[in-house]
């Protein structure tokens, strides 16, 4: 693929405002199946699309191969959703960063939960994920490590621990800040902070936290 950031677009919500971006983009663009056709209905054309093509049908499979797209069909049983399986093929060519769009509209909680997963697999492989969305940006954080925010129109800020416990969680720029403390998974101290400076960022010493960024609708 020879890009180092890869955007996988799947069949949820995506606004007008998210398919400008996709569609002034440089980036390799990877479709799953309905994401495809809101690609092309928005007149992107994306570069590979992979599916059982069980939402867009195999007639759109067709016609985008007419448009020179590479097209991938995966069989309707397979043991990893289609989303799982374009993450694989974004792999491939070795980007420092995946970008999924799509991934937590379309009404099916359980994908959206699987899709919020995949961060971690991702994070597992070496390759940071973010899932954007039209109200929330959501990234894993493995410690020790560090996450910087900038106010972009994402004022709240919440930590959700994936391990059982998150240490050493040290904030900046944040109007309830954390001082080396400890988030327990399954408490809620961490919900909708927010940022009160310009920059601000978020560190751990041990444990995995998804970071998410939102606005009000």
């Amino acid at each position: 693929m020879g890009k180092r950031r890869v955007i996988v677009v799947t069949g949820g919500e995506l606004t007008d405002e998210e398919l400008l971006g996709l569609r002034n983009s440089e980036d390799r663009i990877v479709a799953v199946d309905g994401g495809a056709k809101k690609l092309l209905e928005a007149g992107i054309v994306p570069d590979l699309a992979v599916g059982d093509f069980d939402t867009a049908g195999p007639q759109f499979a067709k016609e985008l191969e007419k448009r020179g797209v590479a097209v991938e069909r995966l069989p309707e049983a397979k043991a990893m959703t289609d989303t799982h399986y374009a993450l694989e093929r974004a792999l491939s060519g070795q980007p420092d960063e995946i970008i999924l769009f799509g991934a937590l509209g379309g009404g099916r909680v359980d994908h959206m939960l699987a899709n919020i997963g995949l961060l971690e697999w991702l994070e597992s492989r070496g390759v940071r994920g973010i899932i954007q969305g039209s109200h929330s940006r959501i990234r894993l954080l493995a410690g020790p490590g560090d996450i910087a925010f900038v106010r972009d129109g994402y004022p709240y800020v919440s930590l959700i621990p994936l391990t059982s416990k998150v240490e050493g969680i040290r904030t900046r720029g944040m109007k309830y800040p954390l001082y080396g403390e400890t988030l327990t998974r399954g408490m809620t101290r961490g919900i909708s902070n927010e940022l009160n400076a310009e920059n601000g960022s978020v560190s751990i010493v041990a444990g995995k936290v998804l970071v998410v960024e939102s606005r009000d609708r």
